[in-house]
């Protein structure tokens, strides 16, 4: 193509491009660019939501224990004989004064007719020892006998009501030892194992027990608390009795339940910890000693607490917040302030008032202002995140 033409070209294309513009700008169309983004239709974000409440709530201090019997008797011989009779079987329960063993009394009861017969023979020569005073004492008078004479008779009177007192008090240490053939329990409660059989040799310097028995009603439970909640414990006891309660781990029976019993005279510095006990009637013997259980300490109950479920409480940058829903059914971020949580509950100081709808699932597609809808609570939100987490941009509390 030469020169010339396109020169010549060049202001008709000029001119179609320019009438092409006039087209579209007159209602021939719009330039793809010029074409405005559209925005989506507003929808309402499925939520779950509670009402704020206020209920009665106790403050509780859950820890680990252990059972502990309030008294376990180690019973031992205290005489050296043999064992004659066992009256028990092993794992037996028993009342006080129920016999456990009797051993052989033979040799206590020979020493103790001794005693009786030295009395008896101790007692004849006091007589004799008397009269004598009394026949020197009439002789001395007109001289027939020595002062001397008069003065040993009554010596030896003397000596022999010593005697009588040495004499009754050998046959009550015969009776005592006597009575110690015969063990009875000194309490109720239930008997260990029996370390001494029918014809066992035993001895009162034996360093291990005949069977040890231990009381099961009622019984202790002992536990550790943090020291930090040692001066609302003592005033709580200075108020009132306070309720423990224990269960065993992974069990669907009901706890057992007592009062607070005992605080320790010391905190603990290597734990930090004071032992405190509870004392339970263990009518049916459900607490075992030794067992392990999960023991919870009602210090309070406050009965106008301000509460929302534990899933209504979210963290956000500047501290913890709820999603409030508005009567046009659209949410806020309301700034709270927790209290405590328990079994599920979480105690608000403020920031919401009791009526309040809050959201308790589906948060974490919400911001200010969003628009939500009920929806039922065992139906999964989409995209629902856990309790917690930092809402999405614009989500955060400000």
């Amino acid at each position: 193509m030469t020169t010339r033409r396109i020169l010549i070209l060049l202001p008709v294309l000029a001119a179609l491009g320019a009438g092409g513009v006039w087209y579209a700008q007159k209602g021939g169309g719009e330039p793809q660019t010029a074409k405005a983004a559209a925005p989506p239709a507003s929808r309402a974000i499925p939520v779950v939501t509670k009402l704020v409440e206020l209920r009665a709530v106790p403050d509780r201090i859950g820890t680990i224990g252990s059972v502990q019997p309030i008294a376990a008797i180690a019973i031992k011989a205290r005489v050296d004989t043999v064992v004659e009779t066992v009256h028990f079987i092993e794992g037996q329960e028993v009342k006080a004064g129920d016999p456990l063993f009797t051993l052989d009394a033979r040799a206590l009861d020979a020493q103790l007719r001794q005693a009786q017969a030295n009395l008896e023979r101790d007692r004849a020569n006091l007589e004799k020892a008397k009269g004598d005073v009394r026949r020197y004492g009439e002789l001395v008078r007109t001289n027939a006998i020595s002062r001397t004479q008069y003065d040993a008779a009554v010596a030896v009177a003397d000596a022999l009501e010593g005697t009588i007192k040495a004499d009754l008090a050998a046959i009550e240490a015969a009776k005592v030892s006597l009575s110690f053939t015969r063990i009875t329990a000194p309490m109720d409660g239930r008997t260990g194992t029996a370390n001494a059989k029918t014809g066992t040799m035993v001895r009162a310097a034996d360093t291990a027990p005949l069977v040890t028995l231990t009381q099961l009603r009622p019984i202790n439970v002992s536990f550790s608390v943090p020291e930090r909640h040692l001066p609302t414990i003592r005033r709580a006891m200075a108020e009132g009795v306070l309720k423990v309660t224990a269960g065993l781990p992974g069990s669907t029976q009901a706890p057992a339940e007592g009062t607070l019993s005992f605080v320790d005279s010391q905190v603990d510095q290597q734990t930090g910890t004071i032992l405190v006990k509870g004392e339970f009637p263990n009518a049916d013997t459900r607490l075992w000693p030794g067992q392990f259980v999960d023991t919870v300490l009602t210090l309070r109950v406050d009965p106008q607490a301000l509460t929302v479920p534990d899933e209504a409480v979210q963290t956000g940058q500047q501290g913890r917040f709820v999603y409030a829903v508005k009567a046009d059914d659209t949410v806020e971020v309301r700034p709270v302030t927790v209290t405590r949580s328990q079994d599920g509950v979480t105690v608000l100081g403020g920031g919401v008032a009791a009526g309040d709808r809050v959201v308790v699932d589906g948060q974490s597609r919400l911001y200010p202002g969003a628009k939500v809808a009920e929806r039922a609570a065992d139906k999964p939100a989409d995209g629902a995140k856990k309790k917690g987490e930092t809402p999405t941009a614009g989500g955060g509390a400000s």
